[in-house]
């Protein structure tokens, strides 16, 4: 008959307790066993003295018989010092990578590496540029001149200049341009009801009578220009004035003759058309 020494369960629903037997192999867990070992208690904590209980004396009487314990015994016979401890297997290399994927992560780490020494690289030839750069502004002598100005100051007088002559030369411009402020003159209101007038007739009339118009406004009489100084109106003579009103009353009696010549000769011109058309008429008969 073999002997093992191992565990049998009791306690209650998720509470385990369980003791140390000896017991035939062929004998249920639970079931019937030759003596009683010891205790072990899970629900305590593992420094407590009495989570383990063994009675050494008779472990060594069952293990110099032939009895072998199962490993969960044998770890608290291993910490008494009465057995070997358990060896552990060697694990298999499947969490392990492979080969390929090491060579990948080796060539990840040197173009890592290589990006790096290229920006330090950079990073130095910049630095030393600038040091360079400072160096050559020290050793370049400053104008120090007192009498000298900066560049921002003799812009700034130029073009206060070239303001200043093209203010003269707008002045100097509406000096020698006359005004034209004649009193006598006819009102614009006026001027403007006769050319309305003119409008009206014309589209009345065909395209080819447009051209006398085009006589008339420069026919027109132009305003006589008058100085704009209040000094000079003051200083003229009332002959002046008379002869000034006399030549645009002038004007005015020869603007009207020729409207009036002009418009005689558009209605003879209608005349002769519609002559025309009603010899044209009667010499083609319609069928």
């Amino acid at each position: 008959m073999s002997v093992s020494l191992r565990l049998s369960r009791g306690g209650s629903k998720k509470r385990p307790f369980f003791r140390i037997v000896a017991a035939d192999i062929r004998a249920p867990r639970d079931g019937k066993y030759l003596e009683k070992l010891g205790t072990y208690n899970p629900m305590r904590s593992k420094d407590d003295p009495e989570r383990v209980n063994l009675n050494l004396d008779r472990i060594k009487y069952w293990l110099s018989v032939g009895a072998r314990p199962t490993e969960k015994v044998n770890k608290f016979l291993a910490n008494e010092g009465l057995t070997k401890k358990n060896e552990i297997p060697q694990q298999t290399k499947q969490d392990k990578p492979r080969k390929k994927t090491l060579e990948k992560l080796k060539a990840k780490e040197e173009k890592l590496k290589s990006k790096q020494e290229m920006e330090k690289a950079a990073q130095d030839a910049s630095t030393e540029t600038k040091t360079e750069q400072n160096v050559v502004q020290e050793d370049t002598p400053q104008s120090t001149d007192l009498n000298t100005k900066p560049q921002d100051e003799t812009k700034s007088v130029d073009t206060e200049e070239a303001s200043t002559e093209t203010k003269k030369e707008q002045s100097v411009v509406q000096e020698d341009t006359p005004q034209t402020t004649d009193l006598n003159t006819q009102p614009q209101d006026e001027i403007k009801s006769e050319d309305t007038k003119q409008e009206s007739s014309s589209n009345l009339e065909p395209a080819s009578e447009t051209k006398p118009k085009a006589e008339e406004i420069k026919q027109k009489p132009q305003p006589n220009p008058v100085p704009t100084s209040s000094t000079k109106l003051e200083s003229a003579k009332p002959e002046n004035d008379l002869s000034s009103t006399a030549k645009t009353s002038q004007n005015q009696a020869e603007s009207v003759e020729t409207k009036l010549q002009q418009k005689t000769d558009l209605s003879n011109n209608s005349n002769e058309l519609e002559s025309k058309q009603q010899s044209k008429e009667e010499n083609n008969p319609k069928e």
